[in-house]
């Protein structure tokens, strides 16, 4: 049988590379999207692997639309992802749902069987209890522009997939960690400045933590299923106190001894432009719906946590 032709966009991303090449490595021929095809052949990020590159800003639906000629499936992973509100000159919120809106047009129009939409638990929301976590049903309201961004571009691709009949599954992964970043993520900069003790404090700060291994295996779960439909929190583990899971992995790390207060950590993160609404929540989810439906079993916290601290030692990250 010939195997699926598949695009991907944001393919120099975190997930979009890991995405990419476990696609490849399934036997899928695979294409990915990205501004600058000479950083990521300088990076050699797909060093190894069958890979074509195409060179598109999702917000170009031609560009998006020659990639997708052919393909059976698109995996629209392709979004800014940090804080600066006026990210390439335009909002962000602006910029993310236009360029998923140009993906998902495209797709319609050239036949495409299903997309499986990136989304966040930025759209679900940071809450949710032990007794109570938060599920598919949940939505946020965030005022923070990323997080507003992930918000609006999933409830337009839902719109747009129900007026068009677009076959459309969604997931919501948390805070992504895992190895395979050529440059810092907003994310895994976190790790990278606790390990090498630029954080004097310690943070009242919780996390829902997925690798990024899982978060590519859930996709490709969520294109090849029948059963997937809807949104799939893909969410991992909830990680209460983040300074010390790492002190276990690297013992040489200097856990300090003060923790900031909520409203110290809230100051500080307005004065970093952090959204100050993601300080002091619970990062409560149940991803029960993903397993049971797609089989979905995320690795060991430890894994995740030693990959991504030996994935910046050895590159100094």
């Amino acid at each position: 049988m010939k195997p699926k032709k598949v695009l991907v966009t944001g393919g120099n991303g975190h997930v979009g590379n890991t995405l990419a090449k476990a696609l490849s490595e399934r036997g899928y021929e695979v294409r990915v999207t990205v501004r600058n095809p000479d950083e990521v052949r300088s990076a050699e990020i797909f060093a190894g692997y069958p890979i074509e590159l195409y060179q598109a800003d999702i917000r170009n639906e031609a560009a998006i639309a020659k990639a997708m000629q052919g393909v059976s499936g698109v995996f629209q992973v392709a979004a800014l992802y940090n804080y600066d509100e006026q990210s390439l000159g335009e909002g962000i919120v602006a910029n993310n749902t236009a360029g998923s809106q140009a993906v998902l047009r495209a797709a319609s129009a050239c036949g495409v069987e299903r997309v499986v939409f990136t989304s966040s638990i930025a759209a679900v929301g940071f809450g949710g209890t032990q007794e109570q976590p938060l599920t598919e049903q949940s939505w946020s309201d965030p005022a923070d522009p990323y997080c507003r961004s992930k918000l609006e571009s999933e409830q337009a691709a839902w719109d747009y997939a129900q007026e068009q009949g677009l076959d459309l599954v969604a997931l919501c992964p948390s805070v992504v960690l895992g190895p395979n970043f050529y440059k810092h993520t907003p994310s895994t900069i976190n790790v990278g400045a606790c390990i090498n003790n630029q954080v004097p404090f310690r943070l009242p700060m919780q996390f829902s933590v997925v690798d990024v291994r899982d978060v590519a295996d859930a996709h490709i779960r969520a294109f090849e299923s029948k059963r997937a439909s809807g949104r799939y929190l893909v969410t991992g583990t909830n990680v209460r106190d983040l300074m010390t899971a790492l002190k276990e992995i690297e013992p040489e790390m200097v856990l300090p001894e003060r923790t900031l207060t909520v409203d110290e950590a809230k100051q500080l993160a307005e004065k970093a432009g952090m959204p100050v609404e993601l300080v002091g929540q619970p990062y409560m989810y149940c991803d029960e719906k993903i397993r049971a439906e797609l089989g979905w079993q995320p690795r060991p916290l430890t894994e995740t946590l030693r990959d991504t601290v030996a994935w910046i030692k050895a590159r100094d990250l």
